[in-house]
């Protein structure tokens, strides 16, 4: 569930083209707490490689705010570039995703969500999360990606069955430029007493010294991840539009205590094969799996090691 937009395959990466993808923009202000950085202090940054296999000998800089320790990717580039070789476009409902997006469902019903109340996934994708929810006898429920197909997940007219009384936004605030803006359109979509759980990695526990260790450089994931938020910045997004946080969850929804399906193993088996996460999105290969004890080990007690890297906030808005 991210924004990705549709654009041709055939794009060019040679050297040449991808010398002007970035821009002169960077990201020096902190969109929470104002800070601004020093462009010129080489301390300030950690250099982290793109982990889309397409991209993967380019490297992006990312800095960490100081006063309120989100991360932000000072590249700005030529995104439509990069989505468009982007492997969570080809995913579809496994069984270990299903057992993922449970996660998801138990965090929603938590807070009385049913099959009579009206749901929005925004930034959908290829529209899993409704179809994982649609076939538990959820009818009501709707999604749309901003990049999607107008003749499909990108059709905007999706937006007029609102307002809805239940929104996710899963793995997109982080790809968003101007997340304060984002959240204000979806409070307009929100309707009074609703709820809007944002999952999206946590930058507090994110290790920027550890550039070439995939439990860390798949939540930065430049340079597609744009701001990174530590709880109390998420929460500080949410008051804005006068949001209550109502609920918090420690794991990304994919961290389950079923075996493999955790994140510790996932990235285990990454690192088996060529670092990137297309490999996820891929068949499996068991024979690399086999010859690892350090993925058996993962892929029975990752969970109980976590970096719990990731996060989500169950926010309530005001009633009438």
């Amino acid at each position: 569930m991210m924004d990705f937009p549709s654009t041709s395959n055939s794009l060019d990466t040679s050297a040449s083209f991808q010398s002007h993808l970035k821009t002169s923009k960077q990201r020096l202000e902190c969109l929470i707490c104002n800070h601004r950085i020093d462009p010129n202090d080489e301390s300030a940054f950690a250099t982290f490689s793109c982990n889309v296999r397409a991209f993967k000998d380019e490297k992006f800089k990312v800095w960490r705010c100081p006063g309120c320790k989100t991360i932000h990717c000072l590249d700005v580039v030529d995104l439509p570039h990069y989505y468009a070789k982007y492997p969570i476009a080809q995913a579809v409902l496994t069984l270990p995703l299903s057992i993922s997006y449970g996660n998801i469902y138990r965090q929603l019903t938590r807070h009385g969500f049913s099959k009579t109340h009206s749901f929005l996934d925004y930034g959908c994708a290829n529209g899993l999360f409704i179809e994982y929810l649609r076939q538990r006898g959820f009818n009501n429920c709707h999604g749309y990606d901003p990049y999607g197909s107008p003749q499909g997940f990108g059709n905007p007219t999706t937006l007029d069955q609102g307002p809805f009384d239940y929104i996710l936004l899963q793995d997109v605030i982080e790809h968003d430029e101007d997340p304060n803006a984002l959240l204000s359109k979806l409070d307009s979509l929100l309707a009074p007493g609703g709820y809007i759980l944002i999952g999206t990695p946590n930058a507090a526990n994110i290790d920027l010294s550890q550039p070439t260790v995939s439990d860390f450089y798949n939540e930065v994931h430049v340079p597609y991840h744009l701001h990174l938020f530590t709880r109390k910045a998420l929460e500080t997004l949410g008051s804005r539009q006068r949001w209550k946080a109502v609920d918090y969850f420690d794991r990304p929804y994919h961290d389950t205590p079923w075996f493999v399906v955790n994140t510790r193993a996932w990235n285990e088996y990454q690192r088996l094969d060529d670092g990137t996460i297309n490999v996820v999105y891929e068949p499996i290969k068991p024979w690399k799996a086999l010859t690892s004890y350090k993925f058996w080990f993962y892929a029975i007690f990752g969970y109980w090691f976590s970096h719990q890297t990731g996060m989500a906030v169950m926010f309530r808005k005001a009633g009438v």
